[in-house]
Protein backbone atom coordinates (compact mmCIF):
# COMPACT_ATOMS: atom_id res chain seq x y z
CA UNK A 1 0.00 0.00 0.00
CA UNK A 2 1.64 2.86 -0.85
CA UNK A 3 1.53 6.15 1.37
CA UNK A 4 -1.67 7.43 -0.52
CA UNK A 5 -3.75 4.92 0.67
CA UNK A 6 -3.25 5.66 4.18
CA UNK A 7 -4.43 9.20 4.05
CA UNK A 8 -7.84 10.28 4.90
CA UNK A 9 -10.00 11.57 1.70
CA UNK A 10 -9.08 15.27 2.90
CA UNK A 11 -5.33 15.09 2.46
CA UNK A 12 -5.88 13.32 -0.83
CA UNK A 13 -8.03 16.29 -1.46
CA UNK A 14 -4.92 18.38 -0.95
CA UNK A 15 -2.84 16.93 -2.92
CA UNK A 16 -4.88 16.86 -5.86
CA UNK A 17 -4.97 20.63 -5.82
CA UNK A 18 -1.65 20.51 -6.76
CA UNK A 19 -2.14 18.08 -9.56
CA UNK A 20 -0.51 15.15 -7.92
CA UNK A 21 -1.59 12.15 -10.16
CA UNK A 22 -1.13 9.14 -7.61
CA UNK A 23 -3.63 11.20 -5.43
CA UNK A 24 -6.22 11.21 -8.34
CA UNK A 25 -5.41 7.84 -8.33
CA UNK A 26 -6.04 6.84 -4.68
CA UNK A 27 -9.32 8.87 -4.91
CA UNK A 28 -10.74 7.16 -8.80
CA UNK A 29 -9.69 3.41 -6.94
CA UNK A 30 -11.32 4.13 -3.00
CA UNK A 31 -14.60 5.73 -4.77
CA UNK A 32 -15.28 4.68 -8.40
CA UNK A 33 -17.15 1.17 -7.60
CA UNK A 34 -19.67 2.84 -4.63
CA UNK A 35 -19.92 6.09 -7.48
CA UNK A 36 -20.74 3.92 -10.06
CA UNK A 37 -23.29 1.42 -8.05
CA UNK A 38 -24.57 4.50 -7.11
CA UNK A 39 -25.41 5.68 -11.13
CA UNK A 40 -26.58 2.60 -11.19
CA UNK A 41 -29.37 2.60 -9.61
CA UNK A 42 -30.51 6.03 -10.88
CA UNK A 43 -29.94 5.42 -14.53
CA UNK A 44 -30.48 1.27 -14.53
CA UNK A 45 -27.93 1.01 -17.11
CA UNK A 46 -23.96 0.02 -16.70
CA UNK A 47 -22.63 1.31 -19.35
CA UNK A 48 -24.37 5.02 -18.72
CA UNK A 49 -23.77 4.98 -15.45
CA UNK A 50 -19.58 4.21 -16.03
CA UNK A 51 -19.52 7.19 -18.49
CA UNK A 52 -21.48 9.20 -15.57
CA UNK A 53 -18.97 8.81 -13.03
CA UNK A 54 -16.02 8.68 -15.97
CA UNK A 55 -17.27 12.09 -16.49
CA UNK A 56 -17.51 13.06 -12.79
CA UNK A 57 -13.64 11.93 -12.42
CA UNK A 58 -12.55 13.68 -15.57
CA UNK A 59 -14.03 17.01 -14.58
CA UNK A 60 -12.35 16.60 -10.57
CA UNK A 61 -9.35 15.85 -12.33
CA UNK A 62 -9.73 19.10 -14.66
CA UNK A 63 -10.75 21.44 -12.44
CA UNK A 64 -8.61 20.18 -9.26
CA UNK A 65 -6.78 23.01 -8.61
CA UNK A 66 -10.21 25.33 -8.54
CA UNK A 67 -12.38 23.36 -6.67
CA UNK A 68 -12.92 23.79 -2.50
CA UNK A 69 -14.25 20.56 -1.29
CA UNK A 70 -15.22 20.37 1.91
CA UNK A 71 -16.18 16.66 1.76
CA UNK A 72 -15.15 14.54 -0.97
CA UNK A 73 -17.86 11.72 -0.46
CA UNK A 74 -20.87 13.99 -0.36
CA UNK A 75 -19.51 16.03 -3.40
CA UNK A 76 -18.64 12.75 -5.27
CA UNK A 77 -22.27 11.55 -4.53
CA UNK A 78 -24.30 14.81 -5.19
CA UNK A 79 -22.06 15.51 -8.78
CA UNK A 80 -23.16 11.39 -9.56
CA UNK A 81 -26.82 12.16 -9.05
CA UNK A 82 -26.56 15.88 -10.64
CA UNK A 83 -24.46 13.80 -13.89
CA UNK A 84 -27.19 10.88 -13.71
CA UNK A 85 -30.27 13.48 -13.68
CA UNK A 86 -29.31 15.18 -16.78
CA UNK A 87 -28.70 12.06 -18.59
CA UNK A 88 -31.75 11.18 -17.72
CA UNK A 89 -33.62 14.41 -18.63
CA UNK A 90 -31.07 14.22 -21.80
CA UNK A 91 -32.54 10.98 -23.07
CA UNK A 92 -36.37 11.40 -22.01
CA UNK A 93 -36.43 8.24 -20.28
CA UNK A 94 -37.93 9.86 -17.00
CA UNK A 95 -40.69 8.41 -17.56
CA UNK A 96 -39.70 4.69 -16.00
CA UNK A 97 -39.50 6.28 -12.72
CA UNK A 98 -43.05 8.35 -12.20
CA UNK A 99 -44.13 5.26 -10.05
CA UNK A 100 -41.24 5.48 -7.69
CA UNK A 101 -41.95 8.65 -5.83
CA UNK A 102 -45.59 7.00 -4.59
CA UNK A 103 -43.28 3.97 -2.95
CA UNK A 104 -41.13 5.83 -1.44
CA UNK A 105 -44.22 8.29 0.28
CA UNK A 106 -45.50 4.59 1.21
CA UNK A 107 -42.41 3.04 3.09
CA UNK A 108 -42.51 6.75 5.30
CA UNK A 109 -38.82 6.33 6.11
CA UNK A 110 -37.50 9.87 5.12
CA UNK A 111 -34.49 11.72 6.52
CA UNK A 112 -33.47 15.41 7.07
CA UNK A 113 -32.05 15.51 3.76
CA UNK A 114 -35.29 13.34 2.36
CA UNK A 115 -37.40 16.72 4.15
CA UNK A 116 -34.96 18.89 2.26
CA UNK A 117 -35.36 17.00 -1.29
CA UNK A 118 -39.19 16.69 -0.47
CA UNK A 119 -39.77 21.10 -0.35
CA UNK A 120 -37.39 21.41 -3.51
CA UNK A 121 -39.51 19.14 -5.28
CA UNK A 122 -42.69 20.78 -3.63
CA UNK A 123 -41.38 24.57 -5.00
CA UNK A 124 -40.63 22.72 -8.38
CA UNK A 125 -44.07 21.49 -8.20
CA UNK A 126 -45.52 25.02 -7.36
CA UNK A 127 -43.57 26.13 -10.20
CA UNK A 128 -44.75 24.00 -12.90
CA UNK A 129 -48.62 24.44 -11.96
CA UNK A 130 -47.87 28.69 -12.27
CA UNK A 131 -46.54 28.11 -15.54
CA UNK A 132 -50.01 25.94 -16.52
CA UNK A 133 -53.01 27.47 -18.42
CA UNK A 134 -55.14 29.49 -16.44
CA UNK A 135 -58.24 27.42 -16.22
CA UNK A 136 -55.66 24.14 -16.20
CA UNK A 137 -54.12 25.63 -12.92
CA UNK A 138 -57.30 26.84 -11.30
CA UNK A 139 -58.86 23.37 -12.00
CA UNK A 140 -55.47 21.74 -10.65
CA UNK A 141 -55.33 23.35 -7.28
CA UNK A 142 -59.29 23.37 -6.87
CA UNK A 143 -58.75 19.61 -6.47
CA UNK A 144 -55.66 19.66 -5.04
CA UNK A 145 -55.62 21.72 -2.41
CA UNK A 146 -59.45 23.11 -1.62
CA UNK A 147 -60.15 19.04 -2.29
CA UNK A 148 -63.66 20.04 -4.27
CA UNK A 149 -65.14 18.18 -6.10
CA UNK A 150 -65.66 17.95 -10.19
CA UNK A 151 -69.13 19.44 -9.76
CA UNK A 152 -68.25 22.29 -7.72
CA UNK A 153 -64.82 23.29 -9.80
CA UNK A 154 -67.12 23.33 -12.68
CA UNK A 155 -70.32 25.56 -11.05
CA UNK A 156 -67.27 27.48 -10.11
CA UNK A 157 -65.32 28.06 -12.65
CA UNK A 158 -68.80 27.41 -15.66
CA UNK A 159 -67.24 24.76 -17.63
CA UNK A 160 -68.45 21.54 -17.44
CA UNK A 161 -68.09 18.29 -15.38
CA UNK A 162 -66.10 16.46 -18.15
CA UNK A 163 -63.92 19.98 -18.87
CA UNK A 164 -62.87 19.66 -14.92
CA UNK A 165 -62.11 16.10 -15.06
CA UNK A 166 -60.04 16.30 -18.75
CA UNK A 167 -57.96 19.18 -17.21
CA UNK A 168 -57.40 17.58 -14.41
CA UNK A 169 -55.84 14.87 -16.16
CA UNK A 170 -53.91 16.89 -18.54
CA UNK A 171 -52.40 18.46 -15.51
CA UNK A 172 -51.10 15.63 -14.13
CA UNK A 173 -49.59 14.38 -17.23
CA UNK A 174 -47.89 17.27 -17.62
CA UNK A 175 -46.44 17.30 -13.84
CA UNK A 176 -45.44 13.88 -14.75
CA UNK A 177 -43.69 14.43 -17.40
CA UNK A 178 -42.13 17.72 -15.83
CA UNK A 179 -40.74 16.18 -13.22
CA UNK A 180 -39.79 12.52 -13.38
CA UNK A 181 -36.21 13.13 -13.94
CA UNK A 182 -36.16 14.16 -10.21
CA UNK A 183 -38.79 10.87 -8.79
CA UNK A 184 -35.75 8.87 -9.32
CA UNK A 185 -33.51 10.86 -6.65
CA UNK A 186 -36.20 11.03 -4.35
CA UNK A 187 -36.76 7.34 -4.88
CA UNK A 188 -32.57 7.08 -3.83
CA UNK A 189 -32.72 8.64 -0.84
CA UNK A 190 -35.67 7.67 0.72
CA UNK A 191 -34.51 3.59 0.46
CA UNK A 192 -31.11 5.10 2.54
Amino acid sequence: MSQYGKMADMELVAYLATQDHAAFTEIYDRHWRSLFVYAQIILKDKEEAADVVQDIFTTLWNRSADLNIANLKSYLLIAVRNQALKAIHKTNRADVYAAELAACFDRDACNTDDAFNLRELCSIIDRAVENMPATMRAVYIKTKYEELSHQSIAEELGITEHSSRTMLNRAMNSLRTKLSPLLSLLLFFCKI
